[in-house]
């Protein structure tokens, strides 16, 4: 009975721990104005856009606060105005800056998500290089069927080759 009642209680206390909200998360915009905040001396901010920042997005927080909490709308309605709240806040933020800090900035989030779309390319073409490989293994296999040194030379070689062309797409995806 000890077990059970203990087992139990195991249970429920994983089943509150897996359901409790994680309050980690930080949205995009929460990110590109943190960005903006820190690298302050780089953009040259006046004390005065910093406070505004700042202001600015704490009513934008509570904002996605309300609109997450708000269970009339889908999620799919959700994310719209998410969306639409996060471009406001970027033209927000385009109103407060001045012209060098905002071609800073667009600079800035251009190169931050054309590498992010570097790295979705170099992860596609490792994945075509893994189906690739793997195919000429097997078409390997089917050649030499009946040479079994020819068909572990021919093999290895490829092997070799698999590995030298996936170190050079990693070394590429890492250097983004």
């Amino acid at each position: 009975m000890r077990r059970v009642l203990v087992l139990g209680a195991l249970l429920v206390f994983t089943s509150i721990y897996a359901q409790s909200p994680k309050n980690s998360k930080q949205t995009d915009y929460e990110v590109s104005a943190s960005e903006l905040l820190d690298k302050g001396e780089y953009y040259k901010l006046t004390e005065s856009q910093r406070t505004k920042i700042i202001e600015r997005k704490r009513t934008i927080g509570r904002e996605f606060e309300a609109i997450g909490r708000d269970r009339s709308l889908s999620g799919r309605e959700k994310g719209l105005k998410k969306r639409e709240l996060a471009r406001s806040f970027r033209q927000d933020i385009y109103i407060i800056l001045n012209d060098s800090q905002k071609v800073k900035w667009d600079k800035a989030s251009h190169h931050k998500y054309q590498n992010k779309s570097y790295k979705n390319d170099i992860e596609h073409q490792l994945d075509m290089l893994e189906i690739e490989y793997e195919r000429d293994i097997k078409n390997i296999e089917i050649i030499y069927k009946d040479n079994d040194s020819k068909r572990k030379i021919a093999k290895n070689n490829r092997k070799a080759e698999y590995k030298q062309q996936k170190a050079i797409l990693k070394r590429q995806k890492d250097k983004l």
